[in-house]
């Protein structure tokens, strides 16, 4: 989307600012970040593959989510799922999960309690002139993927259109990044971004799903982060071990920020800059409570592209600073200067060992890289 915009001068410096003051910013590489550890899946010919979310589900199978289009932007994207039942070696043949006449985006997978599997995406039409979003939506899998719903919306106060924002969007406009989260009480968060008809600032809110994700009704939307001069952009859930709600929210300076919640997501601190120069990040809070931190770096440091960079947090209810940055992933290869990559997720398949999807344009795939906790010791 054109609200992702990391290299005006002002950014830069703010970045380099939050890398001089963040801790815990050495930098270190896996031993081949540039080879893909598999291959997860390929587009189609003419097309490209991008916006990767994975879930380990209960029985331990994986589930990834992507989008194909011909660009990063278009009214052909479509959502693809492949699954895998051996630790992410090897994976099916994609399966189509939602093709409508819009540019179908960002998948985002969760399994609720149940076995019941939830994936979050939302529309746009480029034919729009400027472009609308149509909504964020959600589909259900009763039988793990191999068939869905009828798409539920999501309700929300950021509808429009009213007026036109500098972005070239509608004002009154959501979308969505993070996937679906179970809150300490058994309701449901779907975290969303956007604009009211008649704010131009994107701000970050939430909407709960009472009923196990069958409805979102926008009367149980609140706030996470809004503020003038600031677009708060794609946030993403996690709920720690001790029961708070966490979420990481991108910005248009490149930092980002976070907000917590002690209520299961009623109400939210004041947002916080981690100074973490992260531009689309996930969260995968670990089975002994520490959460994987996945995110596209812009800070210079590994390349000047957007390398998908991972951090371990030891005590995320504390801060997110946590082990030395470890580059994972550079689509653009040692020297390289890739920005459209990229966008990562990842799961837990065993105990301590990790695999990170991301997209690379050049093999027009989603692809995976393995880790292990010992390699993001200090």
């Amino acid at each position: 989307m054109r609200m992702r915009r990391f290299g005006t001068p002002a950014a830069a410096a703010l970045i380099a600012l939050a890398l001089l003051a963040a801790p815990a910013t050495a930098a270190a590489r896996t031993p081949d970040p540039y080879t893909p550890g598999v291959i997860v899946a390929t587009a189609p010919s003419g097309t490209n593959a991008y916006f990767p979310d994975i879930v380990r589900l209960a029985g331990g199978r994986l589930l990834a989510v992507y989008r194909v289009g011909a660009a990063h932007t278009g009214m052909d994207g479509r959502l693809m799922s492949v699954t895998s039942a051996d630790g992410g070696r090897t994976w099916s043949r994609p399966r189509a999960l939602i093709d409508t006449p819009y540019d179908d985006r960002d998948p985002k997978v969760t399994q609720v309690p149940g076995g019941d599997v939830l994936v979050s995406f939302f529309e746009i039409d480029w034919t729009d002139t400027p472009a609308t979003t149509r909504g964020t939506y959600v589909v259900r899998s009763h039988d793990v993927g191999t068939s869905w719903s009828a798409p539920a919306k999501i309700g929300t106060h950021m509808t429009g259109p009213s007026g036109t924002s500098d972005s070239g969007y509608w004002l009154g406009w959501d979308a969505s990044h993070g996937p679906i989260t179970r809150a300490p009480d058994g309701d449901l968060l779907a975290p969303l971004y956007g604009t009211l008809p008649t704010d131009k600032w994107q701000r970050a809110t939430v909407v709960r799903s009472t009923d196990d994700g069958r409805t979102w009704k926008a009367s149980s939307e609140v706030v996470i982060a809004a503020k003038d001069g600031t677009h708060f952009q794609e946030p993403v859930l996690t709920t720690l071990r001790d029961g708070e709600v966490v979420a990481l929210i991108r910005t248009g300076t490149g930092i980002a920020y976070v907000s917590r919640s002690r209520d299961s997501g009623r109400t939210w601190t004041a947002p916080r800059s981690t100074g973490i120069p992260a531009s689309s990040h996930h969260l995968l809070r670990l089975r002994d409570g520490r959460v994987l931190l996945t995110y596209g770096d812009v800070s210079g440091r590994f390349s000047a592209g957007r390398p998908t960079v991972g951090r371990l947090v030891a005590h995320p209810e504390r801060s997110f600073a946590g082990s030395p940055d470890v580059l994972l992933y550079d689509a653009g290869g040692p020297g390289g200067a890739v920005s459209d990559q990229a966008n990562p997720s990842s799961a837990e398949p065993s105990p301590g060992r990790f695999l990170t999807l991301t997209y690379d344009l050049s093999r027009h795939a989603i692809v995976g890289v393995f880790s292990r906790t010992r390699d993001y010791a200090p």
